[in-house]
């Protein structure tokens, strides 16, 4: 039984000179790939490449040639390509916030992230219960939370660094008729826009990408009217402690985003030393992600710990009263 296409099947050169010299038929691995038998993985892989097929995510096998050599069979989220390559070729690039948002952006939305999946019912329950009129979106990506601001009738402006993210944020805003301000931009310059002028600030699953906080979020303080409200949430420093990283996929590459070493006191102190009064704070265990985002060995292991970091703020109100 076939679960999954293979589309165009690419075997690198190293994998067919093992693959020839262990006298073996490649095909026995496409097959085997095919039908679900993902070869010498844990339970985790197991679960994920399990998830991955019924959300049409890519798929990766391992199986063992010899007591050194391993070949992985790597099938695409869109079933277009199946690569098999030794386990030794498999890359690991590093590079930077705008290089890997460029690659990601055409996937972005397609993708399950488990992250955001945690984060919005959080933001929805917050948003709902604030008066929003004028809006800025920082770090806007494909405009999730702009979208929503819009819907709703606040006036929202949205910045991004990456024109490939914006690119799809601007088509889904012009899908549905959605009057947003988009903007290139990116935050380590400053943000182009007058003090005191918005109402509403957010700053979404970003901040663990900027180097300097403190300049950032005095950013947020001096673009936000007084009595305006700011929503930053982020990838939970005690996560990006423990050595996880935000990493997508690509058959036969691994591309890793810069994460910095900002810890949660970073967050509340900065923002309190800046002038906000903090209203909330929410630490979101892995556990609270909902069901089919994560391997059950995946929460079973990490449940209890820190996942997404999510801090309401107030820039203060001007008071009229006189001093005595």
């Amino acid at each position: 039984m076939h679960l999954l296409s293979l589309g165009t099947i690419e075997v690198t050169l190293a994998a067919s000179a093992a693959l020839a010299a262990a006298s073996t038929d490649p095909a026995i691995y496409l097959a085997r790939h095919q039908s679900g038998d993902w070869g010498e993985v844990d339970e985790s892989w197991q679960q994920a490449n399990d998830l991955a097929i019924q959300h049409e995510e890519q798929i990766d096998s391992r199986y063992k040639l010899s007591d050194d050599i391993e070949l992985l069979v790597s099938t695409a989220a869109d079933r277009s390509c199946t690569r098999m390559l030794l386990a030794e070729e498999h890359q690991r690039r590093e590079i930077s916030t705008q290089e890997g948002y460029a690659v990601w952006a055409e996937s972005y939305d397609k993708e399950r992230n488990p992250l955001i999946a945690v984060e919005e019912p959080y933001v929805d329950a917050l948003v709902a219960a604030l008066p929003i009129t004028s809006a800025l979106d920082v770090g806007t990506g494909t405009g999730r939370h702009a979208l929503k601001l819009a819907r709703r009738g606040a006036a929202v402006t949205a910045i991004d660094q990456s024109p490939e993210m914006l690119a799809v944020a601007q088509q889904a805003a012009r899908n549905e008729g959605l009057t947003i301000d988009f903007q290139l931009a990116s935050l380590d310059d400053g943000l182009p826009f007058e003090s005191n002028q918005f109402d509403f600030l957010i700053c979404a699953l970003t901040l663990s990408h900027v180097p300097n906080l403190a300049q950032a979020i005095q950013e947020f303080y001096r673009v936000l009217q007084h009595g305006g409200y700011l929503l930053i949430t982020d990838f939970h420093p005690n996560a990006i402690g423990e050595g996880w990283r935000t990493v997508f996929f690509r058959p036969g590459i691994s591309y890793y985003l810069p994460t910095m070493p900002h810890t949660r006191a970073d967050y509340l102190e900065t923002l309190a030393t800046t002038g906000f009064t903090i209203l909330n704070v929410i630490d979101v265990p892995v556990r609270d992600v909902p069901s089919g985002y994560l391997s059950d060995t995946f929460i079973r292991d990490n449940g209890d710990k820190p996942f997404c970091l999510i801090v309401l703020a107030q820039k203060e109100p001007i008071t009229n009263e006189m001093p005595a």
